[in-house]
């Protein structure tokens, strides 16, 4: 067994227990996660749908070429253009359509007027627009019963927008004029009511179309089909699905734990824990021996009867201790197995423990250091040389 794996050893047997009691809560936890994950991963409630629906409005426009020119011959129809041509084409006719969708059954009826809207209009300020004036001409209107889902009404209407355009002119210069801007348009209000999806329906939707005169042409402004939607949901109780972290994660989780606790009780049944007191002393003169290796050099001291009286130390914290109220450096002499401090006066000295691993217990190796405070590296510090000590202290080395 090497010095690492004595380090190891060690601080496992020093916790024993707590790393027990680690591997108990984390295979219960394993456990609990994999059985409810794969045996009884239980139940959740979730919104799902059970139906839906979805209804349209949309307009259409064309205008038939009344005045032919060279460009758009006379009959020719121009369909949902941005711009017409008044001379030419100054009959703008179109149609306002309703259509829906529902998953189920459903039955509507609808009810839509279509009005020409003369009105004069200011800044738009979000949805609200200031109106100065506004006076509404029937254009047309239609009603349709039993309407079934994916069916369609659709209500026509025709206007001369040259006459229109004039119209809200002269409506202006009876007011005297306004600070607004003419604006005509076709309105649709459509009410919609019945059943959809089983469900009771009753509303009304207004929809507009913008007409706007410039010059020889007139610009249409279409909003486009005008979407609404929605869809109703009830809880439902499902099984509980849980993402592959937790589906691998749980077994890996116990399985660890499990291996992990078989592991110490063969170990600890097998011995293969015990420390030895001589190991545990080694291994703390060796932390100690890391701690303080800038104080310590290697190197060959005198026999102590060539020197002054020794004091034996009883630890190599002292040691360090020592050296530095004398300001002197710790010399590790490895032949002997021990560390000296060599005053002038007096020599400190302590012996270090042997290694249990090695044969020769001799001394020890202070330059293997590795985990245990030893070195790994390859770095080795400069070996001196000790002499006798000068009478002022130093040494030479």
């Amino acid at each position: 067994m090497n010095r690492r794996n004595r380090r190891l050893r060690t601080v496992v047997a020093d916790n024993f227990a707590v790393l027990v009691a680690v591997l108990l809560i984390g295979g219960a936890v394993g456990g609990y996660l994999a059985y409810t994950t794969h045996v009884e991963p239980g139940t959740t409630t979730e919104a799902r749908e059970v139906s839906s629906w979805r209804s349209t409005f949309d307009f259409s426009h064309r205008a038939r070429v009344v005045n032919g020119t060279d460009a758009f011959g006379e009959g020719t129809v121009l369909r949902n253009r941005n711009v017409y041509f008044q001379r030419i084409s100054p009959q703008l006719n179109g149609s306002v359509t309703y259509t829906y969708a529902a998953s189920d059954e459903g039955t509507l009826n609808t009810t839509t007027t279509v009005l020409l809207v003369f009105r004069s209009v200011g800044a738009t300020e979000g949805e609200n627009t200031t109106v100065y004036w506004s006076v509404e001409r029937p254009l047309a209107a239609a009603s349709e019963g039993s309407l079934a889902p994916n069916e369609r009404t659709s209500v026509p209407f025709s206007v001369n927008v040259t006459a229109a355009t004039a119209e809200a002119q002269r409506i202006e210069e009876q007011l005297g004029g306004s600070p607004g801007t003419l604006e005509v348009s076709v309105l649709a209000r459509t009410n919609v009511s019945g059943t959809r999806n089983g469900q009771p329906v009753d509303v009304t939707r207004t929809n507009r179309l913008r007409i706007t005169a410039d010059g020889g042409v007139y610009r249409v402004s279409n909003p486009g089909p005008v979407v609404e939607s929605d869809s109703q949901s009830e809880p439902v109780t499902v099984p509980a699905e849980y993402g592959p972290v937790r589906r691998v994660g749980s077994p890996l989780l116990l399985g660890i734990a499990l291996c992990g606790l078989l592991g110490l009780t063969w170990a600890r049944y097998t011995g293969r824990l015990d420390v030895s007191e001589a190991e545990r002393g080694w291994l703390a003169y060796r932390e100690t021996r890391g701690e303080f290796d800038e104080w310590i050099t290697t190197g060959r001291v005198p026999t102590e009867a060539d020197g002054p009286p020794t004091v034996t130390v009883d630890s190599l914290e002292g040691l360090v201790d020592v050296a530095i109220d004398t300001d002197n450096r710790v010399i590790e002499d490895p032949e002997r197995g021990a560390c000296l401090v060599l005053g002038s006066e007096q020599w400190f000295r302590y012996d270090a423990p042997a290694d249990p691993l090695d044969e020769d217990t001799e001394g020890i190796d202070p330059l293997d250091h590795d985990a245990d405070g030893d070195r790994t590296d390859g770095d080795q510090p400069d070996e001196q040389t000790v002499d006798e000590p000068h009478p002022d202290g130093d040494t030479t080395g």
